[in-house]
Protein backbone atom coordinates (compact mmCIF):
# COMPACT_ATOMS: atom_id res chain seq x y z
CA UNK A 1 0.00 0.00 0.00
CA UNK A 2 1.25 3.45 -0.88
CA UNK A 3 0.56 6.55 1.21
CA UNK A 4 0.85 10.20 0.20
CA UNK A 5 -0.25 13.35 2.02
CA UNK A 6 -1.97 16.40 0.57
CA UNK A 7 -4.13 19.32 1.66
CA UNK A 8 -7.28 20.48 -0.10
CA UNK A 9 -6.90 23.89 -1.71
CA UNK A 10 -9.46 26.67 -1.45
CA UNK A 11 -10.48 25.81 -5.04
CA UNK A 12 -11.41 22.28 -3.84
CA UNK A 13 -14.12 23.42 -1.39
CA UNK A 14 -17.66 24.72 -1.72
CA UNK A 15 -19.29 27.69 0.05
CA UNK A 16 -19.54 25.61 3.27
CA UNK A 17 -15.75 25.03 3.27
CA UNK A 18 -16.37 21.32 2.54
CA UNK A 19 -14.40 19.55 -0.19
CA UNK A 20 -16.69 19.26 -3.21
CA UNK A 21 -17.62 15.61 -3.80
CA UNK A 22 -16.13 15.42 -7.31
CA UNK A 23 -12.71 16.53 -6.07
CA UNK A 24 -12.15 13.17 -4.39
CA UNK A 25 -11.58 11.60 -7.82
CA UNK A 26 -8.71 14.07 -8.26
CA UNK A 27 -7.28 12.89 -4.93
CA UNK A 28 -7.60 9.30 -6.20
CA UNK A 29 -5.62 10.30 -9.30
CA UNK A 30 -2.92 11.86 -7.14
CA UNK A 31 -2.70 8.63 -5.11
CA UNK A 32 -2.26 6.36 -8.13
CA UNK A 33 0.17 8.73 -9.89
CA UNK A 34 2.36 8.97 -6.79
CA UNK A 35 2.17 5.22 -6.20
CA UNK A 36 3.45 4.59 -9.70
CA UNK A 37 6.14 7.27 -9.36
CA UNK A 38 7.29 5.73 -6.06
CA UNK A 39 7.68 2.42 -7.93
CA UNK A 40 10.32 3.99 -10.13
CA UNK A 41 8.31 4.86 -13.26
CA UNK A 42 5.70 7.50 -14.12
CA UNK A 43 2.49 7.60 -16.14
CA UNK A 44 4.14 9.99 -18.58
CA UNK A 45 6.28 7.08 -19.81
CA UNK A 46 3.15 5.20 -20.89
CA UNK A 47 1.88 8.26 -22.77
CA UNK A 48 5.24 8.50 -24.53
CA UNK A 49 4.64 4.92 -25.74
CA UNK A 50 1.20 5.91 -27.05
CA UNK A 51 -0.69 4.15 -24.24
CA UNK A 52 -3.22 5.47 -21.73
CA UNK A 53 -5.18 4.18 -18.73
CA UNK A 54 -8.64 5.75 -18.93
CA UNK A 55 -11.05 5.20 -16.06
CA UNK A 56 -13.78 2.74 -17.08
CA UNK A 57 -15.49 2.54 -13.69
CA UNK A 58 -15.40 4.56 -10.45
CA UNK A 59 -16.97 4.07 -7.05
CA UNK A 60 -16.77 6.31 -3.98
CA UNK A 61 -18.23 5.93 -0.51
CA UNK A 62 -18.36 9.14 1.49
CA UNK A 63 -18.16 8.77 5.27
CA UNK A 64 -17.05 12.18 6.59
CA UNK A 65 -16.33 15.52 4.92
CA UNK A 66 -12.88 16.96 4.36
CA UNK A 67 -12.35 20.69 4.79
CA UNK A 68 -10.01 23.31 3.38
CA UNK A 69 -6.42 22.76 4.55
CA UNK A 70 -7.08 19.43 6.34
CA UNK A 71 -4.09 17.10 6.22
CA UNK A 72 -5.36 14.25 4.04
CA UNK A 73 -3.60 10.90 3.70
CA UNK A 74 -4.31 9.02 0.48
CA UNK A 75 -3.78 5.27 0.70
CA UNK A 76 -3.60 3.51 -2.67
CA UNK A 77 -3.15 -0.12 -3.65
CA UNK A 78 -4.22 -2.51 -6.39
CA UNK A 79 -7.01 -5.07 -6.02
CA UNK A 80 -6.05 -6.78 -9.27
CA UNK A 81 -3.80 -6.47 -12.28
CA UNK A 82 -4.82 -8.21 -15.49
CA UNK A 83 -3.39 -8.30 -19.01
CA UNK A 84 -5.01 -5.02 -20.13
CA UNK A 85 -6.77 -3.66 -17.04
CA UNK A 86 -6.29 -2.95 -13.36
CA UNK A 87 -8.27 -1.83 -10.32
CA UNK A 88 -6.92 0.75 -7.89
CA UNK A 89 -8.36 0.93 -4.36
CA UNK A 90 -8.24 4.05 -2.19
CA UNK A 91 -8.83 5.27 1.34
CA UNK A 92 -8.67 8.95 2.21
CA UNK A 93 -7.99 9.69 5.85
CA UNK A 94 -7.85 12.89 7.87
CA UNK A 95 -4.74 13.00 10.04
CA UNK A 96 -5.46 14.66 13.39
CA UNK A 97 -1.85 15.37 14.27
CA UNK A 98 -1.93 12.99 17.25
CA UNK A 99 -1.26 9.87 15.23
CA UNK A 100 -4.94 9.07 14.74
CA UNK A 101 -6.70 9.07 11.39
CA UNK A 102 -10.39 9.25 10.47
CA UNK A 103 -11.60 7.61 7.28
CA UNK A 104 -13.25 10.16 5.02
CA UNK A 105 -13.77 8.37 1.70
CA UNK A 106 -13.05 4.94 0.26
CA UNK A 107 -13.44 3.73 -3.27
CA UNK A 108 -11.91 2.31 -6.40
CA UNK A 109 -11.30 3.00 -10.06
CA UNK A 110 -10.96 0.46 -12.86
CA UNK A 111 -8.73 1.31 -15.82
CA UNK A 112 -8.20 -0.23 -19.22
CA UNK A 113 -5.02 0.10 -21.22
CA UNK A 114 -5.66 1.61 -24.66
CA UNK A 115 -3.72 3.07 -27.57
CA UNK A 116 -4.14 6.70 -28.63
CA UNK A 117 -6.61 5.36 -31.21
CA UNK A 118 -8.71 3.87 -28.38
CA UNK A 119 -7.89 0.21 -29.08
CA UNK A 120 -7.39 -2.13 -26.14
CA UNK A 121 -3.72 -2.95 -25.61
CA UNK A 122 -1.84 -5.11 -23.12
CA UNK A 123 -0.17 -3.32 -20.23
CA UNK A 124 3.56 -2.96 -20.91
CA UNK A 125 5.64 -5.49 -18.98
CA UNK A 126 7.40 -2.70 -17.09
CA UNK A 127 4.04 -1.40 -15.78
CA UNK A 128 3.06 -4.83 -14.46
CA UNK A 129 6.51 -5.22 -12.88
CA UNK A 130 6.27 -1.82 -11.14
CA UNK A 131 2.73 -2.28 -9.90
CA UNK A 132 2.59 -5.99 -8.99
CA UNK A 133 4.10 -5.35 -5.51
CA UNK A 134 1.13 -3.06 -4.77
CA UNK A 135 -1.50 -5.75 -5.31
CA UNK A 136 -3.25 -6.46 -2.00
CA UNK A 137 -5.81 -9.23 -2.05
CA UNK A 138 -8.72 -8.07 0.10
CA UNK A 139 -11.19 -10.79 1.05
CA UNK A 140 -14.68 -10.12 -0.33
CA UNK A 141 -17.69 -10.42 1.96
CA UNK A 142 -19.88 -13.48 1.35
CA UNK A 143 -22.74 -13.04 -1.11
CA UNK A 144 -25.79 -11.57 0.56
CA UNK A 145 -23.77 -10.08 3.44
Amino acid sequence: MHRVETRPLFADVDAMNVVYYGQYLRFFELGRAEMMRSSGRAYVEMAAQGLHLPVTEAHLRYRRPAFYDDLIVIETWLAWLKKASLRFEYRLLRADGGGREQELVSGYTVHGCVTVQGKIAPLPDWVATCLRPHVVEVPQPPAGA
